[in-house]
């Protein structure tokens, strides 16, 4: 299927949002009905300041969608995007940037300086994408937002969530350091991963990392996948105390030994 028959527009009736039901089913692995966005929700959602979008073809399928709704980010008004997600064989075509893209726009033109959302700090695919594709920021992390969860994507895993934040119009901000080495950390990595925020002291900017691949550990190596979360989180709740803020998403080395950090700055 070409991207030409895919367009991004308002759900309209009430086939359109059973359609973006069946996309969140699809895109998250959801099988308890519990976590889908009810109906009503959406259209309520929709009619009074907030905004369901789909990625719908011509015969009405949307393969891709995002649920947002008004809400506040430090006292300021923002579109909070409770969701967006592509369906599996459809992810990594730029479906979830055209989404995101369309949100911006509408959040915009509705007088909104910001939009918000929530994802797991673990991903780094996801984390490449908000703070380095998108351009969004971070300085908010909320521990077990929404509990332990069944879904394909949370099964077994708490659900920490680091805050985004995307300005509606788009602003400069530094390049990544070149020299990386020269950064401190925020997680040491030896055998298992340690949070050592006490090395920090006066740095304006520090590298906070994460694996490459939290699935697999979790999959595969479920005690290792769980100091991971932990050290994360007592980095990022010591940094974010510290005054940083997550700025950007930084890759070091090649194949297999890359290693993945977030760039923090004061």
């Amino acid at each position: 299927m070409s991207e030409e028959t895919i367009t991004i527009r308002r759900a309209e009736t009430i086939a359109d949002y059973v359609a973006c039901q069946q996309a969140q089913r699809r895109a998250w692995g959801i099988t308890d009905d519990s976590y889908i966005v009810p109906l009503a929700t959406m259209v309520g959602a929709q009619l009074h300041g907030g905004l369901v979008l789909g990625a719908f073809t011509d015969s009405g399928e949307a393969l891709g969608l995002s649920f947002g709704f008004l809400g506040k980010v430090e006292g300021r008004p923002c579109l909070y995007s409770q969701l967006t997600g592509v369906v599996p064989g459809q992810q990594g075509k730029g479906l979830g940037g055209r989404l995101k893209a369309a949100q911006r726009e509408f959040a915009r033109e509705q007088g909104l300086d910001c939009l918000a959302w929530a994802f797991d700090p673990l991903q780094a695919g996801n984390a490449h994408f908000n703070l380095d594709r998108l351009g969004a920021t971070a300085s908010k992390y909320v521990e077990d937002m929404y509990g332990r969860r069944s879904d394909a994507l949370n099964a077994n895993a708490s659900t920490d969530r680091l805050i985004a934040e995307w300005a509606t119009v788009p602003e400069d901000r530094p390049a990544a350091p070149s020299d990386l080495d020269r950064l401190p950390r925020w997680i040491e990595v030896q055998e298992r991963p340690e949070a050592v925020p006490g090395r920090i002291a006066d740095a304006e900017a520090a590298l906070l990392e994460i694996p490459a691949s939290i699935a697999a550990l979790r999959q595969g190596q479920p005690e290792l996948a769980e100091a991971w979360a932990l050290a994360v989180r007592t980095a990022f709740t010591a940094a974010f105390a510290a005054g940083f803020r997550a700025e950007g998403f930084v890759r070091d080395g090649s194949d297999d030994q890359t290693r993945h950090y977030y760039l923090l700055r004061r």
